[in-house]
């Protein structure tokens, strides 16, 4: 996209304003060619800033230098989450913790003074659990709806404990109501899941 110099706008004044008054349909037609342009300078210009602060962090880490937060919200990033799919229910409850722990110290860390700083990490901290948190509420389900449908289904995902206890309730209503604790609370979505009871 070419770049219109200041001083050209400055000329263009009242004149300018009348133009786009009286040929709506044209400045219309020209904003939605160079929108999709600029909406990708953007993002292309925030995830050079997402890189370079990762960079930032991996070489601090690297020189001994770093927070220890600092780095685990590294390995989040570029560990944990990108293979989220491959964790059980009790490893991402051990997570949800470790993240809930450091939002709690950046709180008791929090001043005056370093308000805006601490609060940007516990906003980026927040949107780490909340993945975290979505993906085992989610998965419980989806692995409690499997063991309903087949008395024979041992899930990975889900503690043996909590299968075996989720199988020993009797009624179907037990086992919706069971359900309905983890994520899911649209009972039109559970009566559907578990109208197979086995």
């Amino acid at each position: 996209m070419p770049k219109i110099p200041f001083e050209v706008f400055r000329e263009l004044g009242h004149k300018g304003v009348d133009y786009a008054k009286k040929n709506p349909g044209k400045v219309f037609a020209t904003v939605a060619i160079a929108t999709p342009k600029v909406i990708e300078t953007i993002n292309s210009l925030n995830d050079k800033k997402h890189e370079w602060q990762m960079g930032r962090i991996k070489k601090k880490s690297e020189l001994g230098k770093n927070d220890f937060k600092e780095t685990r919200y590294f390995s989040y990033q570029n560990k944990i989450l990108p293979n989220i799919a491959t964790y059980n229910y009790s490893e991402l409850d051990e997570q949800i913790f470790e993240v809930e722990s450091f939002i709690v110290q950046l709180e008791h860390e929090m001043t005056v003074i370093k308000k805006v700083i601490i609060s940007s990490k516990i906003t980026k901290w927040q949107q780490v659990k909340s993945q975290l948190e979505s993906r085992r509420d989610n998965s419980f389900y989806i692995e409690l709806v499997k063991v309903n449908e087949d008395a024979t289904y041992e899930s990975t995902f889900l503690p043996k404990n909590v299968q075996d206890y989720f199988r020993e309730l009797t009624s179907l209503d037990e086992r919706k109501e069971f359900a309905m604790q983890f994520g899911i609370k649209d009972e039109g979505k559970i009566d559907r899941d578990f109208l197979k009871y086995n």
